[in-house]
């Protein structure tokens, strides 16, 4: 046959139409496992060059002695030991390009999926846990997240991971190996990831007061073992890091518009505690479009309280667990010792898209399909858009007064 003729027949799609059609309806939680790292993998290859706080950051990983933290860090920096650590010895062996110093976020951010994914079947039906995957998968903030230079990216696998076992143990009979596992993160987490202190605490605290309830006295001892570990643990890592900044830090000074006001005893003053909690959907979940930001709000506000109200009377100890750590750090925040804001919440971010996606679930079981299809179009349509175009053509990061990723909505 002539060359000509084999280039001008006509390609048969059908195979590949066949087999895309099979991996969405039988397998969709592992499909979008696998865009989700294509994606993560594919902004990490694009090597952008490092944003101010990562050059900053990477100034105290070239050059220094793995283990030494005699001193400050440099450039008014913060991280945790183990992030530290691991960055430098990543360092010393593949040199500081762009890519051996965000490969660790990298991992992190694949690996983050895949917790996710266990996590909404876990606590999902199969259609929230569909909607939760698509919303996670398509996460503008932890996609960018999982290949920069910050711990960012790890605490969200850290605290996924440290919420997958607690669920693990609220579940099944205890086991000394679950325990033992428990015990693991909840010591080591400190040291890893400084958000972690809420999940942990969130989580253990759910768990004892499950265990105190159903007057299960073994498992409570162990767990009050467990934690009495985790606080001393806390506190050494709390001090040693605090060693870490400059006593001339500008820090706090610069986190000062992330703490709500306590009480708020004024209109001003819950206007600004509004404003705050309503910039989470805007940083880092990225649900709110720039236009029409206060019906996208609304929209995402009811499917969180329809969503935790749904799991809550479904399964209110998994509720207690995913929810704990958000109030505490909710209450940090309002005694002004964590701010709560945008990169700071991203390991926040599995909570906020299980409840919204529980939201759709019973948004159609009490509304009809017409009606839950139009919520999902609302829903997914900007995100999933937003990040494949930030994907497809990179991303140029405009300066904003407090470093987020897009403009703020709710506040100034």
């Amino acid at each position: 046959m002539p060359l000509s003729d084999s280039l001008s027949r006509e390609i048969d799609f059908t195979p590949l139409k066949r087999w895309a059609r099979r991996c969405i309806d039988d397998r969709p939680l592992e499909t979008l496992f696998w865009i989700g790292a294509f994606l993560r993998v594919w902004v990490y290859l694009g090597g952008r060059p490092y944003w101010m706080d990562e050059a900053s950051l990477r100034e105290n990983l070239v050059g220094g002695v793995i283990f030494d933290f005699s001193r400050p860090l440099k450039s008014d920096q913060l991280a945790p030991f183990g992030f530290l650590i691991a960055e430098r010895l990543v360092v010393a062996m593949f040199g500081g390009s762009v890519y051996a110093t965000r490969l660790i976020p990298l991992i992190c951010g694949v690996v983050a999926v895949g917790l996710f994914r266990r996590l909404a079947e876990r606590v999902l039906s199969r259609p929230g846990a569909i909607v939760a995957m698509a919303l996670f998968v398509f996460s503008d903030d932890l996609i960018y997240y999982a290949s920069e230079l910050k711990p960012y990216s790890c605490d969200l696998a850290i605290g996924l991971a440290v919420t997958l076992v607690s669920m693990e143990e609220l579940r099944a009979p205890s086991s000394r190996r679950r325990l033992r596992l428990l015990a693991t993160a909840a010591i080591v987490s400190p040291w890893t990831s400084f958000p972690s202190a809420f999940v942990v605490a969130g989580c253990g605290a759910a768990l004892l007061a499950d265990r105190l309830r159903a007057g299960r006295w073994r498992d409570s001892g162990a767990l009050a073992l467990v934690a009495v570990g985790w606080a001393v643990s806390l506190g050494f890592a709390y001090r040693a890091s605090s060693r870490l900044l400059n006593e001339a830090t500008s820090m706090y000074v610069f986190w000062n518009f992330a703490f709500p006001p306590f009480p708020p005893t004024s209109r001003k003053a819950l206007a600004t505690t509004a404003g705050i909690l309503l910039e989470t959907l805007v940083t880092p979940l990225n649900l709110i479009p720039p236009f029409l930001p206060h019906a996208f709000a609304g929209l995402a506000v009811a499917l969180l309280a329809l969503g935790a109200a749904g799991l809550g009377r479904r399964d209110p100890w998994a509720l207690a667990i995913l929810v704990a750590p958000l109030i505490l750090a909710l209450a940090a925040s309002a005694v002004r010792k964590y701010p709560f804001h945008g990169r700071l919440v991203v390991w926040l971010v599995p909570v906020f898209f299980v409840l919204i996606a529980e939201g759709t679930r019973t948004v159609r079981r009490r509304a009809g399909r017409p009606l839950y299809i139009v919520v999902l179009t609302l829903l997914l349509a900007y995100p999933c858009c937003d990040a494949a175009y930030h994907a497809a053509f990179g991303r140029f990061r405009d300066f904003n007064i407090h470093g987020d990723l897009r403009k703020n909505q709710f506040m100034e």
